[in-house]
């Protein structure tokens, strides 16, 4: 069976659940779960088989983004239950709508070189809601600046794989890729605000006088400063994945690296709020406080994420992403545009199985041996090379993206709104982002 057919089933799939969740209103689980059986079966895969392939990506997905999601709604309820939220939200309401504006896309640009801008964005949860509000703005403006930094600065790990593979200079890789991914966040947050309608202020209790909000304040405060605990430890993680081993070997370098597991973020970040918040919510640990509240919340959209990572894992085992990409291998544009082909390698690798590092990786490896015949056999060439293939794998978000469905339930977007605002957003940062790196590709050539 060829890789245009296996294609076309996969769209069909996709299809199939924008119908199902959308139009006919069926769970999107249970229209996930009928997409990767039927895209299974027509792709040929052995009944065995695709249940083997979902089964490990959704355990994959649930033990690495689901324990997160599970965190950063924890976190949510317990911030929001000691006025934490209603006490954000009246301090950005309070400033300039210019400096409102920043605080968000700012945000994003730092908490995009965390080890997944899924994990990420569910970790921003209580503070996006606070900050932005609810709606969709706040949530496409947060998830389009973590992607954008993700793919184009150091040292996230879909930058590092890229560098690395292409041999890159690190120092040129930052100095181009640094305003790249300024602009590319500038952009996504110029569309967010074009594309989605202003949001709704945080909903919560009136505030009280001046002098009784040392509670709120308190908590407020505490939220701000573990979820940029819980941002460092996602970077720190980032930064163990380069080879060199900059926190050494041996048990120091796990403990270090341990932090950033999804387990522990669990523990630290609901556990350090649970601790210093107060007063406690009498009751929170049980079924009726923010426990409870907070598990029931978060199951349906654990349960969601992971059977987007068994659809991802089902194409992923199928091969047809890099069949498919290496239909462009035998392209030879011109001198010019050369950047365009590991661009478009990292973009249909993305687009088809929906991993950013997946598609870096396996990208950077096909672009590798063709960097001399591109004319991109220089100090200069390599970095822009690297940041090409950056760029594409963030173009463009899909269904089988586990930060696709955070966003779409953020936001309270259906799939096809989604797609609409938060996936062509992507789109339209990695056009920017080519176009950039074309200029300064003539410049630098």
């Amino acid at each position: 069976m060829t890789s245009l057919y296996q294609a076309a089933y996969l769209l069909a799939a996709l299809l199939l659940v924008l119908l199902a969740a959308g139009r006919w209103r069926v769970q999107p689980v249970l229209a996930l779960l009928a997409a990767a059986v039927g895209f299974g079966l027509a792709a040929g895969m052995a009944t065995s088989q695709i249940g083997k392939s979902f089964g490990v990506g959704f355990s994959q997905t649930i033990q690495s983004l689901g324990l997160v999601v599970l965190a950063g709604t924890l976190m949510t309820e317990i911030a929001e239950g000691a006025g934490a939220g209603t006490w954000l939200s009246a301090r950005v309401q309070g400033m300039s709508r210019r400096a409102a504006a920043l605080v968000l896309p700012v945000l994003g640009l730092a908490g995009g070189l965390g080890s997944s801008p899924a994990a990420t964005f569910a970790v921003l949860g209580p503070l996006r809601r606070a900050i932005g509000g609810e709606g969709a703005r706040p949530a496409v403006t947060l998830a389009l600046a973590l992607s954008g930094s993700h793919g184009l600065l150091l040292p996230a790990p879909a930058m590092i794989a890229a560098a690395t593979i292409l041999g890159a200079s690190w120092w040129a890789t930052l100095a181009f890729g640094l305003p790249l991914a300024v602009v590319a966040v500038a952009a996504g947050a110029l569309y967010a605000r074009l594309a989605t309608p202003a949001a709704a202020p945080l909903a919560g209790e009136p505030l009280a006088e001046a002098t009784a909000l040392h509670r709120p304040r308190r908590a407020a405060l505490l939220l701000a400063a573990v979820s940029a605990v819980l941002v460092a430890l996602l970077a720190v993680q980032s930064l163990g994945d380069i080879a060199s081993e900059p926190f050494g070997g041996g048990s120091n370098r796990e403990f270090i690296l341990g932090l950033g597991r999804p387990l522990m973020l669990l523990v630290v970040g609901v556990g350090l709020l649970a601790l210093l918040v107060r007063p406690w919510e009498r009751g929170g640990l049980t079924e009726e406080g923010w426990a409870g509240r907070g598990i029931a919340r978060a199951a349906g959209l654990i349960l969601l994420v992971g059977a987007a990572g068994g659809l991802q894992k089902l194409v992923q085992d199928t091969g047809l992403p890099e069949m498919n990409a290496e239909r462009l291998l035998g392209w030879q544009p011109e001198p010019a545009l050369a950047l365009v082909l590991p661009f478009a390698l990292a973009a249909l690798m993305k687009l088809l199985q929906g991993s950013s590092l997946v598609a870096a990786i396996t990208a950077a490896g096909m672009a590798a041996p063709l960097l001399g015949p591109l004319g991109l056999d220089t100090g200069a060439g390599r970095a822009l090379a690297a940041l090409a293939v950056g760029a594409g794998a963030m173009t463009a978000s899909q269904l089988t993206d586990g930060l696709f469905w955070l966003v779409a339930q953020a936001g309270r977007l259906g799939p096809g709104g989604c797609l609409a605002r938060f996936s062509l957003g992507t789109v339209v940062q990695g056009a920017v982002s080519l176009g950039l790196l074309l200029l300064l590709h003539l410049v630098c050539a």
